[in-house]
């Protein structure tokens, strides 16, 4: 909600153009923004899934031994 807000006052006053389109672009822009702070967001716990569960095998296969 706040970069909705945020990126409709950059559109309007920044590019000059009217509220209803500053309102659409903005709203575009959010969820773009949105989107890409979310799928780093998902990487990156992702990248963190995988590295326990090989820690945890590894460790297992060298009890093994």
């Amino acid at each position: 909600m706040i970069s909705w807000t945020v990126l409709t006052g950059v559109e309007r006053w920044g590019e000059g153009v009217s509220w209803s389109k500053a309102v659409s672009s903005g709203l575009l822009w959010a969820v773009v923004v949105t989107g890409a702070w979310w799928f780093a967001e998902w990487t990156q716990v992702s990248r963190r899934r995988g590295t326990r569960r090989s820690d945890l095998c590894r460790a297992e296969s060298d009890q093994g031994r």
